[in-house]
């Protein structure tokens, strides 16, 4: 791989903007087949979604709104998609129905439609028009915080959609909790047990303080590395409710204590909503003893946050960026890292 390059778990591509997208069949809970070609004629929301996800689970009401406002008036069918391999049918039943969610949700079993369509993380939504072309992906809107959402990118799409009009914004990056591929990998999040099923280690052993945690704007992005010119930075962009940064924390903790006199700065970026930093993120910190610095973002946009990063990163998380001592990035790791190959990578760039 290239200095620099993007690693990642899951291979992200899917349909293009413009083109019919790709046919599928899905059973439903029921045991009902459903292929995409059967609703020919009517406009379609595709809507990957997960039970267990809190991302997905903070979006209930706006798709209640949505199947409200433009289901009968419009005859929107709205179709859920579940790849989660850690759900079971049972789970899932219960959590739709507790969300009361009227629309049919589908198995996606293996994953198989998740990667035709390029998603790993939900939610993710896709609306096709009448003719099966694709107008719109991505997120439902930029926060999954109500009281913070200044961009409702779904609602807009379908309203230009439905009238006729090209759609002005027709992607975005959809944030979220990455999906399960496997049982094996799924991770029981804020628990030493998911941790160490997860990594193979034990918790850290116990740091006298923990910094305090600030809040972090997109261009104080720039001004944090430059502070750290003449080290190796590495920067891991995480969440208390993204289950394998729960599980690779542990790991970031132990490799700061391990290089931290080596000219390695290690720095901690939270997605997490900067009202939850009392009453999740610092009590999180401190139950893993992290020492080194860590922020919240501060965004209306998380895409504001991405474009000071890296253009290509499609938001991922966990996500683990590692900086030369020039400044310089060199290793880019979406998604759960392997401890020896992080090492590795930063070991290539220590000064001599």
């Amino acid at each position: 791989m290239l200095a620099g390059g993007l690693a990642e778990a899951s291979t992200v591509g899917g349909p293009v903007i413009g083109e019919r997208a790709p046919e599928f069949e899905l059973t439903d809970l029921d045991g009902r087949s459903h292929r995409l070609s059967e609703y020919q004629g009517r406009p379609v929301l595709l809507t990957f979604h997960s039970v267990r996800c809190p991302i997905s689970r903070a979006y209930t009401e706006r798709l209640q709104a949505l199947a409200r406002d433009f289901g009968s008036a419009h005859s929107l069918e709205i179709l859920a998609i579940n790849a989660s391999a850690n759900e079971s049918d049972e789970e899932v039943r219960e959590g739709m129905k507790a969300a009361d969610l009227p629309f049919p949700v589908l198995r996606d079993r293996g994953g198989l439609l998740a990667d035709t369509y390029g998603v790993v993380r939900t939610p993710h939504v896709f609306l096709l028009d009448g003719r099966g072309y694709l107008r719109y992906q991505g997120r439902i809107d930029n926060s999954h915080q109500p009281r913070s959402v200044t961009r409702s990118d779904l609602r807009e799409a379908l309203g230009e959609v439905f009238a006729g009009k090209p759609v002005r914004v027709a992607e975005t990056v959809a944030m979220g909790c990455p999906i399960v591929r496997t049982v094996e990998a799924s991770v029981t999040a804020g628990t030493d047990q998911g941790v160490r099923q997860t990594m193979g280690g034990q918790a850290p052993a116990p740091e006298k303080t923990v910094p305090a945690v600030r809040l972090l704007k997109p261009e104080g992005y720039a001004p944090l590395l430059r502070e750290s010119v003449g080290r190796v930075v590495v920067v891991n962009f995480w969440a208390t409710w993204c289950g394998p940064c729960v599980a690779e924390f542990p790991e970031l903790v132990r490799l700061d204590r391990e290089l931290r006199d080596r000219g390695v700065r290690f720095i901690g970026i939270s997605a997490d909503d900067p009202e939850d930093l009392q009453t999740k993120v610092v009590p999180f910190l401190r139950n893993q003893q992290a020492s080194y610095p860590n922020f919240i973002q501060q965004v209306d946009d998380p895409q504001e946050m991405i474009d000071v990063v890296r253009k290509d990163w499609p938001g991922t998380l966990p996500a683990t960026f590692v900086y030369d001592a020039n400044g310089r990035m060199v290793y880019t790791r979406l998604g759960i890292f392997d401890r020896e190959v992080l090492r590795r990578e930063i070991e290539k760039v220590l000064p001599r």
